[in-house]
């Protein structure tokens, strides 16, 4: 087998390291850049091999024997940093009550860790910070100078008072405090460790991981401080394992040292959690067999890090590239799900219109009202036992009031839904494809005869998608299978066509909507039906002397849909019905099936304004619209149910103010230098600027798109937009949508 040496995998964004095939050929995994727009992408997979399934599978159970960790439930961690929490000082009162904050709503939303890295200015400052990226006033508790210095030593010396207060205040809420380290720092204990570096000492140049004396201190420093101040983990950054200078030791030594101390660790404090960043998470699958995980995103979360979806929704944006990573840890670097990262909502920007890293209170508040769900859902999808959750609304006192109890109690209650299905997760894997622009997306994990599956439609265009219920999703037992949603409504059955319950093999071809989230469960069908099955809608079915009775159905407004209701055997049907109306309907055998349009006009989710073309280059697209007088109510509604009062600067950010009606033009791989004019009923409109970096940082990287805030349009009124675009690759213009707008439900049938 033509394998690299396992220290040194690095891994690039379009091959894996060459595998033999189990059938005797040489294949390579082919991935896609990031949201690089492939108009044919069966072709590309036609003229590129790619990586066999099964031996992907038979690679991540071999790193799944090596494993150091064997979770039963998930670990739930709450990242504070991702909202700045660096900005503040908690040895002020208003610091410390800020934080506390953070503390109780992580707690509120099911979390049991926090990595703790406000500044504490009793016990360091950034005067003294010896690192390269100016944070270790942050590190160890705010203890790191003092511990590099060999001024504070966990294992002799008790925890100062302002600190001890603090942890104090995370054990009564029953959350452990994480602490942010940095292995690569300066340490002077024993000048072996930086002999290498000489006068470079410092920044970038720290201790030696290759040197057995520095990883038994190291190892031992981290257990003291565990014991001392009942830390409940680290999160390990700033860790350079590859220093190519002659004077250090090789990059195998450096990287079996970071492996040994990992595992050295995991042994003697086994319950912790390791949360794995720079620079390890680049070193393939055999360095993180101690667990808890490597890096949530493969690179920083800052917005400026990685490509952004284009989607005017940051949550959503991060949730895309959250499964775009896990689809390469998991394909590329065959990563079992119980070491997984996984990540939720986002990071919000730091740096502000003039790039200055801000170090006052900048931006806290940045909750994405409308997108953290289907973030929240992704992260489970693929990382079931590692829920990394950052940016909360805590900080600012009126998203912290805004938070409905409901929503806490969802949020918390999918966290919860993962450990009572933990065993059934650890199946977890992809059955589609890549994520990428143009598809959808999505995994499955199933155990002998049920399972769930997680379907994702990045696109703000509708598509459908296609998985078989068979091996190829993990479905190895059974013969006949009934698919209940979990979401977006729960408790409704998929029916398969005409027949409500599907057999094994049956494929399942489901429509979804624009940048949306479905969950599915699959479980054996009743082995006799007792009572009517209702099929595609939420409501309730009964039947009596022929009498079929459909109560309470209800569907989305405008939609059309073919219910199915699955009677016991030998029932006949003489009448139906629905929602108190008489119906006409068709029996064969045991099936009877009704066709039902549900009241309102069709404006839902990423409602579009044009049909997109795959052939279409370009030019001008005219369109008519009408905004039903319930869009401005739910808007108005949303307004209500979320009084937070932003700033001109805070709606820069297009995922806040969700009470405003927005029209996003999505082109595939936009450039903000693009010429693009809006003119609405012959009227110049002004076209804005997304960025996922909010002040258009990296733009490269952060920009969303084009969209037109037109909250001051009336209801109920004939409107015509015209869109002027510069010539493009065929099939770049994804569309022109609504956005900000969700589904409304109905239990009103159209006649």
């Amino acid at each position: 087998m033509d394998w690299k040496p396992a220290y040194g995998p690095f891994i690039t964004d379009r091959v894996c390291l060459g595998l033999t095939g189990l059938s005797g050929r040489r294949v390579l995994a082919k991935s896609v850049v990031e949201w690089k727009f492939v108009p044919e992408y069966e072709n590309l997979l036609g003229s590129n091999p790619t990586i066999d399934m099964a031996e992907t599978d038979a690679l991540v159970e071999c790193v799944r024997a090596f494993l150091l960790v064997d979770p039963k439930k998930s670990i739930r961690v709450h990242v504070p940093w991702c909202e700045n929490d660096y900005q503040l000082d908690v040895a002020s009162p208003e610091g410390w009550a800020e934080y506390r904050r953070i503390i109780d709503r992580a707690v509120e939303l099911g979390c049991q860790y926090t990595l703790f890295t406000p500044a504490n200015s009793e016990l360091s400052s950034l005067k003294e910070n010896a690192d390269a990226w100016g944070w270790e006033n942050l590190l160890w508790f705010g203890m790191g100078q003092k511990i590099r210095k060999g001024e504070w030593d966990p294992a002799k010396e008790p925890v100062p008072a302002s600190l001890q207060k603090m942890l104090d205040y995370g054990k009564s809420k029953n959350i452990k405090f994480m602490a942010y380290s940095y292995p690569s720092l300066a340490f002077k204990q024993d000048p072996l460790w930086t002999k290498w570096a000489g006068d470079k000492g410092g920044g970038y140049s720290g201790a030696d991981t290759g040197l057995r004396g520095f990883q038994d201190w190291w190892v031992d420093k981290l257990v003291s401080f565990v014991k001392k101040t009942g830390a409940g983990g680290f999160s390990f950054d700033h860790w350079w394992i590859a220093y190519e200078d002659p004077k250090a030791t090789s990059k195998y030594a450096q990287w079996f040292g970071c492996r040994r101390i990992l595992e050295t660790l995991r042994r003697r404090v086994p319950d912790i959690v390791i949360d794995g960043r720079q620079q390890y998470m680049n070193f393939g699958p055999w360095t993180w067999l101690a667990g808890s995980y490597p890096h949530p995103t493969l690179t920083d979360e800052q917005p400026e890090s990685f490509t952004a979806f284009p989607d005017l929704h940051t949550d959503r944006v991060s949730a895309d590239r959250q499964r775009f990573a896990a689809w390469k840890y998991r394909m590329e670097r065959f990563c079992p799900p119980e070491i997984m990262p996984g990540y939720i909502t986002h990071q919000t920007e730091r740096s502000d219109a003039q790039k200055v890293m801000r170090r006052d209170r900048f931006r806290p508040r940045d909750w994405d009202v409308l997108g953290w769900r289907y973030s929240l859902l992704s992260s489970i999808a693929t990382a079931p036992f590692n829920h990394v959750v950052d940016f909360i609304p805590a900080r600012d006192t009126d998203e912290f009031k805004a938070l409905s109890e409901a929503d806490k109690t969802w949020f918390r209650g999918w966290l919860d839904w993962t450990d009572k299905n933990a065993a059934v997760l650890k199946h977890v894997k992809p059955i589609i494809g890549q994520p990428r622009i143009g598809y959808v997306d999505g995994t499955a994990a199933c155990l002998d005869d049920r399972g769930f599956v997680f379907l994702f439609n990045p696109n703000y265009r509708a598509m459908s998608t296609e998985f078989k219920l068979d091996a190829s999703i993990g479905l190895t037992k059974g013969a006949s299978f009934m698919l209940k949603e979990l979401y977006p409504e729960a408790g409704k059955l998929i029916g398969k066509s005409g027949a409500g319950l599907w057999d094994y093999g049956d494929a399942v071809a489901l429509p979804q909507g624009g940048a949306s989230a479905v969950v599915l469960e699959i479980v054996p069908a009743p082995k006799m039906v007792v009572q009517p099955m209702l099929f595609n809608s939420d409501g309730r079915a009964s039947l009596r002397n022929g009498a079929l009775v459909l109560s309470d159905v209800k569907g989305e407004m405008g939609t059309d849909k073919d219910l199915v209701v699955l009677l016991p055997a030998g029932a006949e049907v003489s009448s139906l019905s629905l929602n108190g109306m008489t119906r006409t309907f068709e029996q064969v055998q045991n099936a009877v099936k009704v066709k039902v349009k549900f009241a309102g006009e069709p404006f839902g989710q990423c409602q579009p304004l044009w049909t997109y073309d795959p052939n279409f280059r370009g030019g001008t697209v005219k369109a008519g619209m009408k905004i039903p007088a319930r869009i401005f109510a739910q808007l108005d509604h949303r307004k209500k149910a979320w009084p937070v009062p932003y700033t001109e600067d805070d709606l820069l950010a297009p995922w806040l103010g969700s009470h405003r009606l927005l029209l996003y033009v999505q082109i595939a791989e936009p450039d903000e230098t693009t010429a693009v004019t809006m003119k609405i009923d012959g009227r110049a409109v002004e076209l804005k600027k997304a960025y996922n970096s909010i002040y258009g940082h990296s733009p490269k990287r952060t920009f969303l798109g084009f969209y037109a805030d037109i909250s001051n349009l009336k209801a109920e009124t004939e409107y015509t937009v015209e869109l002027a675009l510069p010539t493009l690759a065929a099939g770049q213009f994804q569309g022109l949508y609504f956005e900000n707008v969700e589904p409304e439900y109905t239990k009103e049938i159209v006649r």
